[in-house]
C-alpha cells in the first residue's frame, strides 16, 4: 500500500493511495492562499489600490503597499496539486466542500478517466463556493493583464516557489461541466471500486454533507479522517465507531488555529459586533457564503436581541446568496436531531429563513443589487471573498476603512490575518482576527487516536511541533500511542499490506450441500463446514460454484514482457495504436487500433478491457500464450 501527498495535509489535501492496484485520490484541494499575493479588485474601481506605487524591478506588474508588501497586478491564480499523473486515478473521494477546489483542473485533463464521489450537499456547496469566486472575478470592470507567473521572483511570496504550476481560476461553464459528472453518495453507502476496494462515507460533523471515508480491501482497513468536528452544530455528529481498529489512520485538516476555541471566538465576534453597532459603526465580515455563516447568524441574532439591537440590518452579499441560504433547509436528513425535529412541526430548521421573510436579514448578489434601499448605519454585512482579493468585501472595506467606528472581523481560518489585510493598511477601521474553525484540535485528535486504536497513523509532521509563538503548549502537539508515519508535502510512504482473507459468494447448490459442524476456537464455538467447487472471478468478485471437471483450466504463471506482447499482437493483426508508460515506469497501457480495447501491464496484474466478449477472449488467449501452464 502506497500513499503520496500531492497537497498539504494541514489545509489543502490531495493524497493518492494505491491499494490492491486501485489508485484512489483522497480530496482534491487547491491552495487558496495563492490568492493573497495578488492586487485586490472589485466590481467598482478602487483608485487607492490601483494607484499604489510600482516596484522598480517590474513596473506595472508589482505594486508595493505602504507596509512594504509586494502585490502582483494580474488575474488571480490558484495552485492545484503538484506532480499528479491523472491517468492513474481510478476514483476521487471528497470529504468536504472546501477540499474540491482543484477538481476542475483534474477533471478537464484529457487523461483523467476516473470517477468522483461526494455527498450531495458537499457537491452543491462546493459548486456554489467556486461559482462565487469566478463571479467575483467576472465582475471586475477592467480585464487584468496576463502576467507570466514564471517571471515573478520567489521573494515576492513563498507561493511563487510553485509558480510553474499556478493556474488561472476557471469559469462557471467549466465548474458546471465538472460538477455534473460527480457521483453523489449517502452516508454509509458502499462504493465498489472494481470489486477490489470498498469505500464508505461517514458523518464527519464539520458541515452539511462533510464525510470521513472508510476504505477496505478485504480485511485491510484505512480510515481517512479530514475536516472533522466534535462540536455540537447543525450537522449530524461525527461517526467514530465505524472508524475503529483500522490498519492505517490517515489524519489531516486539523484546526489551523488551535489556540482559538470556536465557542470563544463566536462569543468574541458577537461582543465586537455589539460594541461596534452600539457606537454607530458598521461591521464587515468577509466570509464564504456556506459553512460557519449559518451558525454565526443564529448566534448574532440572539445576541442582538438580548442587547435591544433588533433593528440593526444584517446584509449578506454574494453572487450565490439565494442558493446558499435556501438549500440548507432542504437537506433535513443531513442535519442533527434537533434540526430534523423542526421539519415535523413543520418548521424550517434554520432561523435565517424566517428572518429573511420578516426582512430582518437581507441578501443581494452584489452591492449594486438593491443594497442601497436597505442600507443604513449601523449595519452588519457578510460579503466575499474572504481572501479580500476580489468581491464586494474589497469595495466595502475601501469605503469604510477611514472611520474608527467601523470594524472588520476575519473569521475564515485558511487566510492569514496579516497577509489578508496588508493591502489595506494603514487604516482607521478596527480589525479583528476571530477564526471560527470547527475542525478537531490536537487534544481531540489525540483522544480520537486513542479511541479508534489504529495500527499506524499517517499524518503531517507539523502536528508534532508546537507553534513557534507557543513553544511550551503541550496541548498544541498531537500525541499518538500508535506508531506514526510522517507524510510531508510531496512525499511518498510505502506501508506493508499483509495478506488478507476475501469473501467468496457460494452458489445455491453449494449452500444446499453445507454440513455445518461446531468447532471450538479461542473465541468459543463456531460453525464450520468443508466445501469444494469451482472458483470463478468476474469483475474481481470471486464465486464458488459446483465442481465441473470439463471446465477446469490450467493455472498460469510467469511474466508478460511488453515487447513480446506487442510482437504477438502485431502478428495477430492487432497492432497497438499507442503504448503509454504510467506511474514509476513499471506500468504500461496498450491501446489497440480499434481505440476501445486496452491491455494494462503492471508487475503483479495484467488487465484487459474490450468492447466485446469476443475481443476480450481473443486478448485473453494472447496473454495466456505468453505464460506457463501448470
Amino acid at each position: 500500500m502506497k500513499i503520496t501527498n500531492h497537497g498539504n495535509l494541514d489545509h489543502s489535501c490531495c493524497n493518492l493511495v494505491k491499494l490492491n492496484n486501485v489508485h484512489i485520490m483522497l480530496d482534491c484541494a487547491a491552495n487558496v492562499a495563492s490568492l493573497t499575493p495578488f492586487l485586490p479588485f472589485s466590481a467598482l474601481q478602487t483608485p487607492r489600490l490601483e494607484n499604489l506605487p510600482s516596484h522598480p524591478d517590474m513596473p506595472g506588474v508589482l505594486k508595493k503597499t505602504p507596509g512594504g508588501m509586494l502585490l502582483v497586478d494580474s488575474s488571480l491564480h490558484l495552485v492545484p496539486p503538484d506532480q499528479v499523473d491523472v491517468s492513474l486515478i481510478d476514483a476521487i473521494l471528497i470529504t468536504n466542500n472546501s477540499q474540491m477546489s482543484a477538481l476542475p483542473f483534474i477533471m478537464t485533463d484529457p487523461d483523467f478517466h476516473g470517477r468522483v464521489y461526494a455527498t450531495e450537499p458537499c457537491v452543491l456547496m462546493g459548486r456554489l463556493a467556486l461559482i462565487a469566486l469566478c463571479k467575483y472575478i467576472e465582475q471586475c470592470p477592467t480585464r487584468r493583464s496576463e502576467v507570466d507567473m514564471n517571471s515573478i521572483p520567489s521573494h515576492v511570496h513563498s507561493i511563487f516557489k510553485q509558480k510553474s504550476h499556478m493556474r488561472q481560476v476557471y469559469n462557471k461553464d467549466v465548474i458546471d461541466s465538472c460538477f455534473a459528472k460527480i457521483t453523489p453518495v449517502r452516508y454509509n453507502e458502499q462504493v465498489d471500486l472494481f470489486g477490489l476496494v470498498d469505500c464508505v462515507p461517514l458523518p464527519a460533523g464539520h458541515s452539511i454533507g462533510s464525510a470521513n471515508w472508510v476504505i477496505k480491501a478485504g480485511d485491510y482497513k484505512i480510515s481517512y479522517v479530514s475536516s472533522s468536528s466534535k462540536l455540537t452544530n447543525h450537522t449530524l455528529p461525527m461517526e467514530v465507531i465505524s472508524l475503529a481498529n483500522p490498519d492505517v489512520l490517515l489524519l489531516s485538516n486539523l484546526s489551523l488555529n488551535p489556540m482559538y476555541f470556536p465557542d470563544n471566538t463566536l462569543s468574541e465576534v458577537c461582543n465586537v459586533v455589539t460594541s461596534t453597532v452600539k457606537s454607530g459603526g458598521n461591521v464587515l465580515i468577509p466570509c464564504h457564503s456556506t459553512g460557519v455563516i449559518l451558525d454565526l447568524i443564529e448566534w448574532l441574532i440572539q445576541n442582538l436581541n438580548k442587547n435591544s439591537l433588533s433593528d440593526v440590518p444584517i446584509i449578506i452579499v454574494s453572487p450565490v446568496a439565494d442558493a446558499a441560504l435556501a438549500h440548507p433547509d432542504i437537506y433535513g436528513e443531513w442535519l442533527n436531531d434537533a434540526k430534523q425535529a423542526k421539519l415535523y412541526i413543520p418548521e424550517l430548521p434554520f432561523q435565517h429563513s424566517q428572518l429573511i421573510k420578516s426582512k430582518r436579514i437581507h441578501h443581494f448578489s452584489n452591492v449594486a443589487d438593491g443594497m442601497r434601499e436597505v442600507y443604513k448605519t449601523p449595519c452588519i454585512v457578510f460579503a466575499g471573498h474572504p481572501s479580500l482579493r476580489c468581491g464586494d468585501a474589497v469595495l466595502l472595506l475601501e469605503k469604510w476603512r477611514d472611520d474608527t467606528h467601523n470594524a472588520v472581523i476575519l473569521i475564515e481560518s485558511e487566510f492569514s490575518f496579516a497577509t489578508t489585510l496588508a493591502p489595506f493598511l494603514p487604516m482607521s477601521m478596527r480589525s479583528y482576527f476571530c477564526p471560527i474553525d470547527p475542525s478537531i484540535n490536537y487534544s481531540q485528535a489525540s483522544k480520537l487516536i486513542k479511541d479508534i486504536r489504529p495500527k499506524t497513523v499517517v499524518t503531517s509532521p507539523t502536528y508534532f511541533r508546537a507553534p513557534v509563538t507557543h513553544p511550551n503548549r503541550c496541548d498544541l502537539v498531537l500525541v499518538s500511542d500508535a506508531p506514526v508515519v510522517e507524510l510531508g508535502v510531496g512525499e511518498t510512504v510505502n506501508l506493508q499490506q499483509p495478506k488478507t482473507s476475501i469473501n467468496v459468494e457460494l452458489s445455491l447448490e453449494q449452500l444446499d450441500q453445507l454440513n455445518m459442524q461446531p468447532l471450538k476456537t479461542s473465541d468459543g464455538y463456531q460453525l464450520v463446514s468443508n466445501v469444494s467447487g469451482m472458483l470463478k472471478a468476474r469483475d474481481n468478485k470471486p464465486t464458488l460454484g459446483a465442481p465441473n471437471p470439463s471446465s477446469l483450466r490450467s493455472a498460469m504463471y510467469g511474466e508478460v514482457e511488453l515487447q513480446e506482447l506487442i510482437a504477438v499482437l502485431t502478428s495477430k493483426g492487432l497492432t497497438p495504436n499507442k503504448v503509454e508508460t504510467l506511474g514509476a515506469g513499471d506500468h504500461f497501457l496498450i491501446t489497440l487500433s480499434d481505440h476501445s480495447s486496452t491491455i494494462t501491464l503492471s508487475p503483479n496484474v495484467t488487465s484487459i478491457s474490450a468492447h466485446t466478449g469476443k475481443m476480450r477472449h481473443t486478448l485473453q488467449g494472447i496473454v495466456s500464450s505468453l505464460l506457463v501452464s501448470l
